[in-house]
């Protein structure tokens, strides 16, 4: 079976910039306007409703 990914989005701690990425991963991505590494602000399920 194939390996399953979860998507997490991420956030810029300075400029708050966002992004969607998979993990599991090596390394978090750099902002590309700051180059501050970006942390986990939430887990995106499907099937998720508000």
């Amino acid at each position: 079976m194939g390996e399953q990914k979860e998507l997490v989005e991420v956030v810029c701690p300075k400029c708050k910039r966002t992004e969607i990425v998979r993990l599991p991963m090596d390394d978090f991505p750099k902002c590309p306007i700051c180059n501050v590494r970006m942390k986990i602000r939430e887990l995106l399920k499907e099937g998720k409703s508000y």
